[in-house]
């Protein structure tokens, strides 16, 4: 009787309101948009109505605190946040991992088959404790009739425990194979002894309702991947894309509405402007007092210079590690990852089907017989819409993978994918003669006549749409000239607007063979020293 005012008491004050009433919230990612370097993260939780104060534990230590954004429902007003970066270790919520109620099941298993087990055990210490002696030393014997009965009851109680013993002891093996790995992986995926940010939020809650945080952290990023299928027969060319996401933010991504974006928050706003430009006459150089001292300063600009190209060079091999970036001036392109999805953190990279398209191609046959002469199956396919940033290429044709490429969309109306050597083509160099003789009034110039010329035989059963590029010589200098005969004529200009190189274009029934030729006759002053690049 003398509890029950204690009772009543207790019940009267936990309905009253308290001073400062801080709810400790559980909050969940529900959405993330990952640029190139950097994500944007997007978190709820609920509020309990009557909350003063929000306290958020377990968040990642990386984010901006000048780009967190929180709001709530229309029953809850936002007052000032306050940020604390503490140990890890000091907050066990935030050591937990997915896979403890898995292994905690797991060990409570293979508990109860080891106790399972024990039990069996003394089952058999009581059958082998009846058949020792007694304290007179003595063993007691059953009567004539019982002994065959309690001898077999004896055997059939021992078989039947040891059976029990061997069938736990297996299924105690498999859970503990079981268990082994998902232990690697906790520990593979436990968190080190970096930091944890706590949020501490002022509020107050007239009604239970759902609060939003928006931050932005470094480090997420996607790189762009694609594989191309030819369907030769058909003329199509199937192009998947893909993305890999990798993130080590310290906190995990699970069941989380993931969004892909080719732009960046942290790109330029604004370009530069321009800068005043003067002419004025240059000031007189004082005269040096020693010529060594000119050129003493040689070496450190040498080795600033080289410096410079080296980080700079540095600075474009870092930037080309996931190469996405938006070729469009207004818009970036983005993806939504259907359903939900897990990406924990610890860097370790998640593979995402973006959707595929399928394009017409123009299937060709091409070969340059002056470096290789081999032919290679080319697949032609117009310049898609849209942002489409660099990345892996895998190249299939058919079923099977022959090999992989970098992704560029470039400036050109038209990207040739390259699927491999088309072996059912042959070509081959046919020796010709080299000439060189001096001509003029006295001899005076150097003529060097230079022919190539090329077969190539179509040993498939359809017909192959050829392509043969030959780079001719090409003067930079008036002193000397270079005259060109080609058979057949090649395509009229430049192939690809590149300055000496011309491309046949020929269609080869199956069997066919064509020949293409080329003859140079290069001419300058028999004085004058040629250097030739190629």
């Amino acid at each position: 009787m003398k509890t029950l005012p204690l009772l009543l008491a207790g019940a009267v004050l936990s309905n009253l309101p308290l001073a400062g009433n801080a709810a400790e919230a559980s909050s969940r990612i529900t959405r993330v948009t990952v640029y190139p370097g950097t994500a944007v993260v997007d978190r709820t939780a609920r509020v309990p109505a009557g909350a003063r104060e929000l306290v958020l534990n377990c968040l990642s230590p990386q984010f901006d605190m000048a780009s967190l954004r929180v709001e709530g429902d229309a029953s809850i007003r936002v007052g000032p946040v306050t940020a604390t970066n503490r140990p890890r270790a000091e907050e066990s919520a935030c050591t937990a991992s997915p896979l403890d109620g898995r292994i905690t099941a797991l060990e409570d298993r293979i508990a109860a088959l080891t106790a399972e087990h024990a039990s069996q055990e003394l089952v058999l210490g009581l059958l082998k404790g009846m058949g020792a002696p007694a304290e007179g030393g003595r063993t007691p014997a059953p009567p004539n009739a019982a002994l065959a009965a309690t001898l077999s009851l004896v055997q059939r109680t021992g078989l039947d425990a040891y059976q029990q013993q061997r069938r736990l002891q297996r299924e105690r093996e498999k859970l503990e194979q079981e268990l082994a790995p998902l232990k690697a992986e906790r520990e593979r995926q436990q968190p080190g002894d970096g930091e944890v940010r706590q949020l501490r939020i002022q509020l107050q809650a007239t009604a239970e309702g759902e609060l939003r945080l928006q931050y932005q952290t470094s480090g997420p990023t996607w790189a762009p991947a694609y594989r191309a299928t030819l369907e030769a027969t058909a003329a199509v060319v199937e192009m998947e894309r893909q993305a890999q996401v990798s993130q080590n933010t310290g906190e995990d991504w699970s069941g989380v509405a993931l969004r892909l974006s080719t732009g960046s928050p942290q790109s330029a706003t604004s370009g530069p402007l321009p800068r005043r430009w003067e002419i004025s006459p240059r000031p007189p150089m004082p005269a040096a007092p020693v010529a060594m001292a000119m050129a003493a300063p040689a070496p450190a600009l040498a080795s600033r210079a080289r410096k410079a190209v080296l980080a700079e060079s540095a600075d474009s091999a870092e930037s080309m590690e996931f190469a996405v970036q938006a070729v469009q001036g207004e818009f970036a392109t983005e993806f939504e990852v259907p359903g939900k999805v897990d990406v924990r953190s610890g860097g370790q990279r998640v593979a995402f089907a973006l959707g595929s398209q399928r394009w017409p191609a123009r299937v060709k046959v091409q070969t340059v017989p002056q470096s290789d002469p081999s032919a290679w199956l080319i697949a032609e396919v117009a310049r898609p819409d849209g942002v489409w940033p660099d990345g892996s290429l895998q190249l299939v044709r058919g079923a099977q993978v022959v090999g992989r490429s970098v992704w560029r969309t470039g400036e050109r109306a038209q990207i040739a994918l390259s699927f491999g050597r088309d072996e059912q083509v042959r070509v081959q160099n046919l020796p010709v003669t080299q000439q060189t003789a001096s001509a003029g009034f006295i001899g005076n110039r150097t003529e060097r006549r230079v022919g190539r010329l090329v077969e190539v035989e179509n040993r498939r059963r359809t017909p192959v749409t050829l392509e043969v590029l030959e780079s001719t010589p090409v003067s930079t200098d008036e002193k000397i000239t270079v005259t060109r005969q080609f058979t057949p004529a090649p395509q009229p200009g430049d192939w690809q607007d590149q300055p000496g190189v011309v491309a046949w274009t020929q269609t080869l029934a199956p069997g066919q063979k064509a020949r293409f030729s080329a003859e140079y006759l290069i001419s300058h002053a028999k004085d004058l020293q040629v250097i030739e690049r190629r």
